[in-house]
Formats: C-alpha cells, sequence, structure tokens
C-alpha cells in the first residue's frame, strides 16, 4: 500500500500536523509506503519526516517560509488577490501539474491533502482517491463579507470579491465531493459555517470532526533543566508566539514590538517575569527576554509556560487545547485576514482573544490571566476544541480505512469485456 501526504506549503502547521498523521499512519499500517511532498521549512521538516520512516520529496527546490515576507496589497481585486495571491499560493498550475506528474510515478493507494488544493485537485483529475484533512471549512475568501476586509484597510473590488467567492467555493466543493474522507480538527460553529462546503459535508456524514490532529505529548519533563538550557529563571514564564503566515509584515512586527512592551509594562509589578518570543526570526532581546527563531518541539516549553501569547493560527490552536494550555489568542490586525475566522470562532467558543490590541490593552488584558482569571472559561473552550484530547489515532484510522477500502478495489479483477457490455445494456 502506498500513500502520498501533501502538506499546504503556505505555513508550519501544515506540515506539522501531516506529520503527525504520518507518525501514527506508520503505526496503524506499518507495512505502507510512505512519501511525503514537501513544498516548504524542508531543512526543519526533512529530517523530522525521515526519522518516522516517510520518504521526503522536496516539490519545491529551494527554501519556502511564508512567515518572512508580505503576501498581499491593500488592494483586493481580481487581479491582486486572485491572480496575485490565490493562483500562485493556492490554485497553481505548475504545482497541480507537478503532482500530476508525481502520482504518475509514485502510483499512490492514496493521497492524503493538508487543504493543498493543488494536490487535491491534481488528484481528483487523475481519478486517485484522496482525503481531505482541512482547518477550512471552505476558502477563507467565502466565510468573510466586504466589510470586514475594508475594516482590515482592504480597497476592496465587490464585483471581483463576488466572483471569487463564487468560484472559490465551487473549486473547494468540488474537492470536498471527491474525497473518500473528509477529516477537520476544527469544531463547527454553525452561525460561522452555514452554506460552507464541510458543514454540508459533516451534516451529510461524509466528514469527520476528529478533534487535534497532533503529536504525542512529552512525559513532563525536567523543569528545571529546560529553564537552565534556555536561560530561564524561576520566575513566571508568558509565551509569545507569531504566526507562521503572515499577509502584511508590519502586523507581525506589531505583534512582536506589543509583546515587548507589554512585557516590559508588566515587569513593573512582576519583576521576575519572563518572556521566551517565538518570533521567526532573531532580535536584540531586553532584559527578561529569550529570543528563538523556532522551536519545531515547543510543548516541553508550554508545560512550563504560566500563559502562551499566540496567533490563531489552528494547529496552534489544537495543541494548545488539547494540553489545556492557558492561551491569549492575539491577531495583529484584520489584515491577516486568513486568521480573521479562527479569532471569530475561538471568542465564540469561549478562549480570550485580541484583535490589533496596542501594548497597553495587551498587558491589560494579560495581568488577570496571570493571576488565574478565567480558567474555567479556559478550560471549557479546550474541552470544544480537544473534547477527546488528541484525535490523532482516530484520524489515521479513518485515512488507514481509505487506503485499504482503495487497494482493496485496485486488487479487484476487472470484469470481463462481455460481462461490462451486458451490464451497461
Amino acid at each position: 500500500m502506498k500513500v502520498v501526504l501533501a502538506p499546504n506549503p503556505t505555513g508550519s502547521g501544515h506540515n506539522m500536523r501531516m506529520l503527525s498523521l504520518a507518525r501514527q499512519l506508520r503505526t496503524q499500517l506499518p507495512e505502507a509506503e510512505l512519501t511525503v511532498l514537501l513544498g516548504s521549512l524542508q531543512p526543519t521538516f526533512t529530517p523530522l519526516f525521515e526519522s518516522a520512516g516517510v520518504h521526503v520529496i522536496d516539490v519545491a527546490g529551494t527554501l519556502v517560509d511564508t512567515s518572512t515576507s508580505s503576501h498581499l496589497t491593500t488592494q483586493m481585486d481580481w487581479s491582486t488577490y486572485i491572480g496575485g495571491y490565490v493562483a500562485p499560493a493556492f490554485v497553481n498550475g505548475d504545482r497541480v501539474l507537478g503532482h500530476l506528474a508525481h502520482y504518475r510515478d509514485l502510483d499512490p493507494d492514496l493521497v492524503v491533502s493538508d487543504y493543498n488544493i493543488s494536490a487535491s485537485m491534481a488528484a481528483a483529475i487523475l481519478g486517485v482517491p484522496h482525503a481531505l484533512v482541512t482547518e477550512r471549512y471552505d476558502f477563507t475568501l467565502h466565510q468573510l463579507d466586504d466589510a470586514t476586509l475594508e475594516a482590515g484597510g482592504f480597497e476592496v473590488d465587490r464585483e471581483d470579491m463576488r466572483r471569487g467567492r463564487e468560484a472559490l467555493h465551487a473549486l473547494f466543493s468540488w474537492i470536498v465531493d471527491t474525497a473518500e474522507v473528509v477529516l477537520t480538527d476544527k469544531p463547527p460553529v454553525p452561525e460561522m459555517d452555514r452554506g460552507t462546503a464541510v458543514a454540508r459535508a459533516l451534516d451529510e456524514g461524509r466528514a469527520v470532526f476528529t478533534g487535534p490532529m497532533i503529536r504525542d505529548f512529552p512525559a513532563p519533563g525536567d523543569g528545571q533543566e529546560l529553564r537552565r538550557s534556555l536561560g530561564l529563571g524561576d520566575g513566571p514564564v508568558i509565551v509569545g508566539s507569531v504566526g507562521g503566515t503572515t499577509m502584511f509584515l508590519e502586523n507581525k512586527q506589531r505583534v512582536i514590538d506589543n509583546y515587548l512592551a507589554a512585557h516590559r509594562e508588566l515587569r513593573r509589578t512582576h519583576p521576575d517575569l519572563q518572556l521566551v518570543l517565538l518570533g521567526r526570526e532573531k532580535i536584540e532581546a531586553p532584559e527578561g527576554v529569550v529570543s528563538l527563531t523556532y522551536l519545531p518541539d515547543w510543548m516541553p516549553l508550554l508545560q512550563e509556560a504560566d500563559l502562551l501569547l499566540s496567533a490563531p493560527g489552528w494547529i496552534t490552536v489544537t495543541e494548545v487545547a488539547a494540553m489545556n494550555i492557558p492561551t491569549l489568542f492575539v491577531l495583529g490586525g484584520l489584515g491577516e485576514y486568513h486568521e480573521v475566522e479562527a479569532a471569530r470562532r475561538l471568542d465564540l467558543l469561549g478562549y480570550p482573544t485580541l484583535i490589533e490590541p496596542d501594548a497597553e490593552q495587551l498587558a491589560q488584558t494579560i495581568a488577570p490571566l496571570l493571576a488565574g482569571s478565567g480558567a474555567e472559561r479556559m478550560e471549557r473552550a479546550a474541552r470544544a476544541v480537544a473534547p477527546e484530547g488528541s484525535g490523532t489515532a482516530k484520524a489515521a484510522g479513518l485515512l488507514a480505512e481509505a487506503v485499504r477500502r482503495s487497494a482493496t478495489r485496485r486488487q479487484a479483477p476487472a470484469a470481463p469485456r462481455s460481462a461490462r457490455h451486458r451490464d451497461a445494456a
């Protein structure tokens, strides 16, 4: 049995979720050949996939890191948004053809796409059985109105965006309809998801909410040793993380600046408060701050943290929910339109959430959370996202069933020509 994994190359979370599923598939289908078509953060994730027994094919050829540049302009029309962003990032003809070629070479029983639209399109075109793993219930644009985009600073051509929404919704619906199975780690919120492709598939029983598709939790470690390794003292620890994909680099910088300013303000009353900043790039760290670019395995650090500040990237949401880590979700601005839907969902589920806060508002929100305020509300929100803790084994089991079904169909002898003709008649 052969499985091809195709994570979306637009963020580290897609790679991490696919890696987690690959590890479980290796356990549940030890005889299967697993290959990942890796298109981003290759130096970080290649050894991780290889250690999980997955053959890696670099489909980008050069290092791709979507956290280090802006991806949109403030003009949102067909040319700038569809042509300038969606087509190269998602509905990419070159990638579709590349995946078609890889499927021809690899002959998989199942392609597992983690919101990799080009990979899903190629599988559907070729008739290769495919599974869709997604935290998106539809294309993001379909769940945001023009007023929200304009509030984010975009100049919106409303007619172009109407046509874009309809076209993208039709494409996503086709992918969902042709999939063997659709798996989502995002709990449905009816008032947000009505009319989306995945909500319809959930209603029809063709999609499954699995809960978090995440790596295994580490056993509680030596907190003091971790602190020593990072140069941390004995005081309370805040972890501040920025997202893996940014639409406007200035929003990412604003979040980093506000993390640092809020930390500085909070140290007036908590002089031993420490901040571990995961900022995707090294900065000159002031007193009480440890600056790291990226931490592939941050779970031991989260176990030691008193509070996490994070962009509402969904793989992060699922990890912290399953671990029940106190978290304040911070969105740098409505211009980061790809995470507005997640921020709104988290707010409805009960997590504390801020959109484009200034440093003073951020500090004022952090202070009571450090004192334990809102803990019960966050626990309820965590249970909504992770009702059974990790859902990785469940998700991998559903994928394994899909692989077996596909392999069985392919091994079944074809009906004799005369029988096929008679049946057709």
